[in-house]
């Protein structure tokens, strides 16, 4: 059995992750060297190297003999699945800070499914927003999240939907409790290409389909979330009856 990494060490393994992203480093950048870790995490050399271990082993550092450790590819953002975060929150609790750009929002009519999984009465309309988030002009995350409009009374162009859209909702009284998902593995399709940008769009992307609830169980919002996946993965525990 391997053993398990000391647990200080994966502390300040993930405090350098957490440096890496806040000092924007880039692969090929280098590293603050031991001595200034030592002294920035009030810990010994040991903690240390076993931290830039791990890095190695994860693929995201390289140690050069003689050079110090550089950094071979931006870290990922590993959450657990079970784990319900906005978006916003999830990327803010790494580090990142993203740019939310608003792709597109309006009042529409939804479609059947989207009656049926949001629970709508006859003529209720829906908001949809279209949003893209990027860290340093790096596509991370599409999404596309469809609420009820009467959630959000207030007109469209008063509201700041580059924001938490979690917040937002509990700003008027919904708060979500709990959502029901799935995960796939998708490429976008020409359309959704176009709408994130280039060759960032290509590869495979984690796409995320979640119905929100409320604690009492009403469907609050239905989201689809794109996340690139070179910079996400989740991980979950799964147990036999």
């Amino acid at each position: 059995m391997t053993p398990r990494p000391h647990t200080l060490a994966v502390r300040i393994r993930d405090r350098l992750r957490l440096l890496i992203v806040e000092q924007g480093l880039r692969p090929g950048d280098k590293l603050p060297s031991e001595n200034e870790l030592m002294s920035l995490f009030d810990a010994g050399r040991t903690s240390i190297r076993e931290a830039f271990k791990l890095l190695e082993q994860e693929g995201v550092i390289q140690a050069r003999h003689g050079d110090g450790r550089y950094l071979t590819a931006q870290p990922s953002l590993d959450r657990p699945l079970t784990r319900l975060e906005g978006v916003t929150e999830m990327l803010a609790s790494r580090g990142f800070t993203a740019d939310d750009t608003v792709l597109d929002v309006a009042s529409a009519e939804p479609d059947r499914h989207q009656r049926e999984v949001l629970r709508l009465a006859p003529g209720e309309t829906i908001v949809r927003l279209e949003r893209l988030r990027r860290h340093r002009d790096d596509a991370l995350l599409y999404s596309i999240d469809l609420f009820p409009r009467r959630l959000v009374p207030l007109p469209m162009d008063e509201v700041d939907w580059s924001g938490s859209l979690f917040q937002l909702l509990t700003e008027h009284g919904h708060t979500i409790a709990y959502a029901v998902t799935q995960v796939r593995a998708v490429t976008l399709d020409a359309a959704q290409a176009e709408r994130v940008g280039g060759t960032e769009a290509g590869g495979a992307w984690l796409l995320l389909i979640q119905t929100h609830h409320d604690s009492a169980g009403r469907p609050l919002l239905f989201s689809q979330d794109y996340h690139r996946g070179t910079d996400f993965s989740f991980h979950l525990v799964r147990r036999r009856d």
